[in-house]
């Protein structure tokens, strides 16, 4: 079975982690915590408007009517960026 989430191009709110954060690799959030304490749903791909690139992946966590993307470099295990996508945004494919 895999889970996908479709997002509208454009949407939601982006946070970007400072550069020389991920160059110490002093994380702001690790994986290791994470994905001990917060449930998430591990995604096949990260979506294209996050311009991840092949060096991250990403995690989805939904709450309500909010799907929140995690993106997290392969390289340090830390958080990069994460997004939030609103209900109208965003639809899920369960194969």
């Amino acid at each position: 079975m895999s889970i996908r989430l479709a997002l509208a191009a454009g949407a939601g709110l982006v946070l970007m982690m400072g550069t020389a954060m991920a160059d110490s690799h002093d994380c702001a959030l690790s994986y290791e915590v994470f994905e001990g304490s917060v449930p998430h749903t591990d995604m096949e791909e990260c979506p294209a408007s996050l311009e991840a690139g092949d060096d991250a992946f990403c995690r989805v966590a939904v709450l309500a009517e909010v799907a929140t993307v995690f993106v997290f470099s392969f390289e340090t295990g830390c958080l990069m960026q994460a997004r939030n996508y609103f209900e109208d945004e965003f639809t899920f494919e369960i194969d």
